[in-house]
């Protein structure tokens, strides 16, 4: 398997990873479910105000990757109001790779309001594998990709009823610079076409959510539509994305948790092909480089058991399957790529649910791939 023996050398590292918390007073932060606060003004005794947690581990798209994130919590004004969150990253890697992420999360006007802000710097090397959905995992032209990214989701279930409340409507915007040089190579695959530029893009999304926690779910359901416009007016490209997201979560015995997700994706057309529909390797089809597989039209599945442990440890097991096609009757007739994995979580808020995680997949029944991320996949 490629890079086997370095994949498990450094996974053991990572799953040892030490994390960091605090709070206001000595006492641990509530276990149960979101902080519970006043009407008037929030009861932040035993509110966890910040989380941190090195990086350091292995994956196929980075190799070992080492820095740090920080987590920081800002309670709510009313009794059963969800927290404001400011997530921020840094990592580098021995294939000098280089990115730095802050996402605020933010809920306004009695969560009636909410939303994302995504600010993200690359300085990054990665592999084009082709376009289709039978590409060779070590057949791939390498790059140097320099991008700056900005995307920010406003959504809001205002002027509903009480009995839409789950309902919620929305705006996208999608603004990325990319800059790419691609490497020497003399094999079969072909290179994309003018990779440089702006992508610039507006677009609306649609939600049905009845999770009872946005990030560890144990009940209810998420169905997201959203479709992007890409005009070169704005930027360099004209095209549209469209998604798909539909997720389902329940119980099962032992206080096991399970998810069930499906995502259609479709890109249509002037499309860089950084933009064309496939998995991202971390949420969607973990253990694999992004968008290992690519095309105009994308399905992924997955199946994941949830079990929290003791202490603040967590850990999963899943499967997942991933086609991609050039239209839909194409995608449909497309054989799956398969992959199935484990992993182990820890709590960085345990009244927020949320946890990073670490990750195998054995991919295609060949390939050992691993991942690290601070939410859950889906």
């Amino acid at each position: 398997m490629r890079r086997l023996a370095k994949t498990i050398a450094a996974a053991s590292i990572l799953l040892a990873m030490p994390a960091f918390s605090a709070t206001d007073s000595a006492a641990a932060p509530a276990s149960s479910a979101t902080i519970q606060a006043d009407t008037a003004s929030a009861d932040t005794s035993h509110f966890q105000w910040w989380s941190a947690v090195p990086v350091l581990g292995y994956t196929e798209e980075t190799e070992l990757q080492y820095g740090a994130m920080v987590n920081f919590f800002i309670p709510s004004s009313f009794k059963g109001g969800n927290s404001q969150e400011i997530d921020i990253a840094a990592y580098g890697s021995t294939r000098k790779q280089f990115q730095f992420a802050a996402t605020p999360y933010f809920y306004l006007a009695h969560d009636r309001i909410s939303g994302w802000l995504d600010f993200r710097y690359q300085n990054w090397v990665g592999h084009f594998f082709g376009i289709g959905n039978d590409v060779d995992i070590d057949d791939y032209i390498s790059f140097d990709r320099e991008t700056f990214f900005f995307m920010a989701l406003v959504e809001s279930n205002l002027g509903l009823p009480p009995a839409l409340q789950f309902f919620r409507y929305g705006m996208v915007l999608d603004i990325n610079h990319s800059t790419m040089e691609f490497r020497e190579y003399d094999g079969e695959i072909a290179l994309p076409a003018n990779p440089d530029g702006w992508r610039t893009a507006l677009g609306y999304h649609l939600t049905v959510d009845t999770r009872d926690n946005p990030n560890w779910a144990r009940h209810g359901m998420y169905l997201q539509w959203e479709h992007r416009f890409y005009n070169d007016a704005l930027g360099d490209f004209s095209f549209t994305y469209q998604e798909l997201d539909l997720r389902t979560y329940g119980e099962t015995i032992w206080n096991t948790s399970m998810a069930v997700g499906l995502m259609w994706q479709r890109s249509d057309g002037d499309v860089p092909f950084e933009y064309m529909a496939g998995p991202d390797g971390i949420k969607r089809f973990r253990g694999v480089e992004t968008k290992y597989f690519r095309d105009n039209q994308a399905l992924m599945m997955q199946v994941e058991l949830r079990k929290t442990l003791f202490w603040r440890l967590a850990g999963d097991i899943f499967f997942e399957g991933g086609k991609v096609g050039p239209y839909f009757s194409q995608l449909l007739r497309n054989e799956w790529h398969r992959s199935v994995g484990f992993g182990g979580k820890f709590a960085l808020n345990k009244s927020e649910r949320l946890y990073a995680r670490a990750e195998f997949s054995w991919v295609d029944f060949k390939s050992l791939g691993m991942t690290f991320y601070f939410r859950e996949a889906f």
